[in-house]
């Protein structure tokens, strides 16, 4: 079994950097390797990864943060793989956890697991919501390297929901998702998902039209995200005036 290649794509992340390099290495096993894509950041990302060592840099313009994710994946030197985000951490024992996970289901090429928020543990969801399966948090998710060589990369015309575009693929494919439950990611709201939430609604609802699903489902899964980002709009602008 192959170790692994953690990605994480950063831009003018030094506030939040260190915390994401510190998980990797405190979970580190034999060949683990965390490689760090840089768009060319202005602040003291890159000063701070280099000054912590042990991690591949390559620090070079890129179109978003999914050419910087699969640019990383095409480097990775492991079979298994995953993309942290660069205000993310992985959770103590998480990578020692998923190579069980793969030993133990070894035709399993996606393992995924749960994320916290806040220090809430939150599941994927089930249902209709989770879109067959396919509605998995990415920075809780691993995945092998010859998934991506079989059904392609993250398609990176999609700026936000990329990882849910590869996911769906994946299900097509007959890809097997091995489900592991436990938190593995303490996830940091404020991503682009959670900052443009009516582009995340509209790539949402492209996605699901390309898969598949009819348009009327699209469009009020669509409406309903747009209903949910103007609910938590007014309770926050509700919060401040009443503070």
């Amino acid at each position: 079994m192959s170790d692994f290649s953690i990605v994480t794509a950063t831009f003018n992340a030094g506030g939040s950097i260190r915390r994401c390099l510190q998980s990797v290495r405190e979970n580190r096993l034999a060949e683990t390797e965390h490689l760090v894509i840089d768009n060319q950041s202005s602040d003291d990302t890159l000063e701070k990864v280099r000054a912590f060592g042990n991690v591949r840099v390559i620090s070079e313009k890129d179109n978003g943060i999914y050419e910087a994710m699969n640019k990383g994946i095409r480097s990775a030197g492991n079979e298994l793989t995953a993309c942290l985000n660069a205000d993310d951490a992985y959770l103590p024992g998480t990578l020692e956890a998923v190579k069980e996970r793969f030993e133990s289901v070894p035709e399993s090429d996606i393992v995924y697991g749960n994320i916290l928020v806040n220090g809430r543990e939150v599941k994927p969801p089930g249902g209709i919501a989770s879109f067959g399966g396919a509605r998995i948090f990415h920075p809780a998710a691993f995945i092998r390297r010859s998934l991506f060589e079989r059904i392609g990369y993250f398609d990176e015309s999609f700026r936000i929901c990329a990882d849910l575009d590869f996911f769906l693929r994946a299900k097509e494919s007959g890809a097997v998702f091995t489900y592991l439950d436990r938190p593995l990611t303490d996830f940091a709201l404020g991503g682009l998902s959670t900052v443009r939430r009516k582009q995340t609604a509209a790539e949402l609802r492209h996605i699901l039209i390309r898969h598949g699903y009819p348009h009327l489902f699209a469009y009020s899964y669509y409406c309903a995200m747009r209903l949910r980002a103007k609910i938590s709009q007014f309770s926050a602008c509700f919060r401040k005036g009443a503070s």
